[in-house]
């Protein structure tokens, strides 16, 4: 007699399958930027306050202090 609470083994690939897309539909929002130290930038109003976008040796444009060195750690 199968228990109850177990799931059978054919829910189980459709369940992995939709925990896989979710975690990948999720993924984007969570890597967008939202003007934070470091995070890129086009123009000064790009960034929060007290931050101003920058040109950093890479020359990448990145939110930063504008005072002293900032370091992004960056891929």
């Amino acid at each position: 007699m199968p228990h109850r609470f177990v799931p059978s083994p054919s829910k189980r690939p459709l369940r992995l399958l939709s925990l896989g897309l979710l975690a990948i539909a999720v993924f984007p929002v969570l890597s967008c930027s939202n003007g934070g130290e470091c995070d890129k930038c086009s123009v000064d109003e790009d960034c929060k306050s007290g931050l101003v976008c920058s040109t950093f040796s890479d020359d990448s444009k990145r939110c930063g202090s504008g005072t002293g060195q900032t370091q992004c750690r960056v891929r």
